[in-house]
C-alpha cells in the first residue's frame, strides 16, 4: 500500500509568466521541505504551459499532450483511475466517479482543457484560483494566496479560459432498518478502507472505541495512541476503553513546552487558524509523530454525520427536529473546510496519510437518509449518537464503554485550556 500522502502544486498560466510563477511555487513549496517533489512542465495550447510540482501521487499518466494525476484511498482505486483517457467527456468522467467507493483528489490536462474532480466529501484535500487567463491549483490552502476549496462531488472544468462547476455526485437514499443497515455497512467500510496494521487516535469515546473493536475482530494491527495533559479525562477513559478491549495504548502527555512547540510548527501549515484549530490539529500531529505506522485512523466526520454534539439536542429543544436537521446537513457539508484539511495536514506533515472511515460513501449516505430521532433525543442530554450506541450493543460492546458521555477532544485532552494558559502569559 501506497501510505504517503500526495502533495502538488499545479499552475497552467501564459509562457510569459512562467518564471513568475516558477519563484511563487518554490517560495510556497519551502513551507513543506518534508516531502521530496518533482516537476514537470507542459507546453499547451493558446500559448500556454503546464507547471507542476508534485510528490507521491497514487497515479501519474504521463502521455503526449496531458497528464491524468491522482491521489486516492483505497489503493485499488488506482487501477480505475489509470484507464482515464485524455479527451474522456465530462459525462463518462461523472459516471466513472459516481461507481466508485472511495476517496479521491486529482486532475486531467490535456491541451488547453483542465478538468480538477473531488469525492463525495472531500477527504482528500484541494484547492483552487482563477484568475485572468491562469488557472492555479494545489493540495492546501497555505499553498496558494486567495484561493478557495474544491467543492466535493464537483468537476472544476478550466477550458481555454472559460471556467464551470459541474455536479457529479447525488447521494443515494436508503429507506428500512437503519440500524441492521449501518451495521453491516460499519463492517463493510472498516473491512476495505483499515490497512493491515495503523495507528488509531484513541479517546476511548464510542467512535474510536467501534473503530478499535471491530479492527480487532477483523484481524487489523492497531496501536491506540491518546493524547492529553497529565490530568485529563481522555487519558483516564483510554486507558480505561483499551484495558475493556484487550489492546494495548500508548499515552502522550503533554505540558505547556509541549504545546507551544508543537503549535509553533503546525501554524506554518493553517491559514488564519482558531485556537481550537491549532489544539485539534495539535493532536493529530503528536499521534502521527508518534505512530510506528504509516497510517492515522481518526473517527473524526461521526459527530456530524450521527448527531455527536451537545448543540444539536440544544438547538433541536428550541427549535424542532426538523429545523436541528438542517444545522447537522449544514456541517456536513462544510467538513472539507472546517475539519478535514487541518486533520489531513497535520498528519501529512509527518509523512503519513490519514484516514477517516466513518466518512466513506456507504456510511455517508446512509447518515444522510438516516432519521434524526435516530441520532438524537431531546429527552436526555446524553441521548446523541443513539444508532451508534445500538450497533455496538449489537455488536457485543461492554456497556461502560457504549454508554460513556465524552467531550470534545480539545476540551477531554485539556490541550485547549494549555492553550489559554500559554496566550495569558
Amino acid at each position: 500500500m501506497k501510505n504517503s500522502p500526495s502533495i502538488f502544486y499545479l499552475a497552467v498560466i501564459s509562457k510569459n509568466k512562467e518564471r513568475e510563477y516558477e519563484e511563487i511555487i518554490y517560495g510556497k513549496l519551502e513551507a513543506f521541505n518534508f516531502m521530496a517533489f518533482h516537476e514537470k512542465r507542459l507546453e499547451l495550447g493558446n500559448d500556454q504551459v503546464m507547471l507542476l510540482c508534485f510528490s507521491n501521487p497514487s497515479v501519474l499518466d504521463e502521455r503526449s499532450g496531458g497528464v491524468v494525476y491522482v491521489d486516492c484511498y483505497p489503493d485499488d482505486l488506482a487501477g480505475v483511475f489509470e484507464k482515464i483517457k485524455l479527451d474522456i467527456s465530462l459525462k463518462n468522467l461523472g459516471e466513472i466517479l459516481d461507481s466508485i467507493d472511495g476517496f479521491f483528489t486529482g486532475f486531467i490536462v490535456h491541451n488547453s482543457r483542465i478538468i480538477m474532480f473531488r469525492d463525495h466529501v472531500g477527504a482528500i484535500p484541494c484547492n483552487y484560483r482563477v484568475d485572468a487567463g491562469s488557472f492555479v491549483a494545489t493540495s492546501f490552502r497555505k499553498m496558494i494566496d486567495g484561493s478557495v476549496a474544491h467543492p466535493p462531488g464537483r468537476m472544476i472544468v478550466w477550458d481555454s479560459g472559460l471556467f464551470k462547476i459541474h455536479r457529479w455526485y447525488r447521494w443515494r437514499g436508503f429507506s428500512g432498518d437503519y440500524v441492521v443497515e449501518l451495521k453491516n455497512r460499519l463492517i463493510d467500510v472498516f473491512s476495505r478502507y483499515l490497512p493491515g496494521g495503523f495507528s488509531l487516535g484513541f479517546s476511548g469515546g464510542l467512535d474510536s472505541v467501534l473503530i478499535a473493536y471491530v479492527a480487532s475482530m477483523l484481524g487489523r494491527r492497531i496501536e491506540c495512541i491518546t493524547v492529553g495533559a497529565e490530568d485529563s479525562i481522555d487519558l483516564q477513559w483510554a486507558e480505561d476503553a483499551a484495558t475493556l478491549l484487550g489492546l494495548r495504548l500508548r499515552k502522550i502527555k503533554v505540558d505547556q513546552k509541549l504545546v507551544r512547540d508543537t503549535v509553533e510548527v503546525v501554524s506554518r501549515y493553517l491559514v488564519n487558524p482558531t485556537v481550537m484549530d491549532l489544539s485539534i490539529a495539535l493532536v493529530f500531529y503528536l499521534v502521527a509523530t508518534n505512530s510506528v505506522y504509516g497510517y492515522v485512523v481518526s473517527g473524526q466526520g461521526a459527530d456530524e454525520l450521527f448527531g455527536g454534539y451537545y448543540k444539536y439536542v440544544k438547538i433541536g429543544r428550541e427549535k424542532g427536529l426538523g429545523y436541528v436537521k438542517g444545522v447537522m446537513m449544514k456541517d456536513i457539508l462544510e467538513l472539507h473546510k472546517t475539519n478535514i484539511e487541518r486533520d489531513y495536514l497535520a498528519v501529512a506533515t509527518m509523512g503519513k496519510r490519514l484516514i477517516q472511515p466513518y466518512l466513506a460513501k456507504k456510511i455517508y449516505e446512509l447518515a444522510l437518509s438516516t432519521p434524526v430521532n435516530l441520532k438524537i433525543s431531546l429527552e436526555d442530554d446524553s441521548g446523541r449518537k443513539i444508532i451508534l450506541r445500538r450497533i455496538g450493543k449489537m455488536l457485543g460492546l461492554q456497556d461502560q464503554l457504549i454508554w460513556k458521555p465524552k467531550k470534545a477532544l480539545q476540551y477531554s485532552s485539556k490541550v485547549q485550556k494549555l492553550m489559554y494558559n500559554i496566550i495569558q502569559r
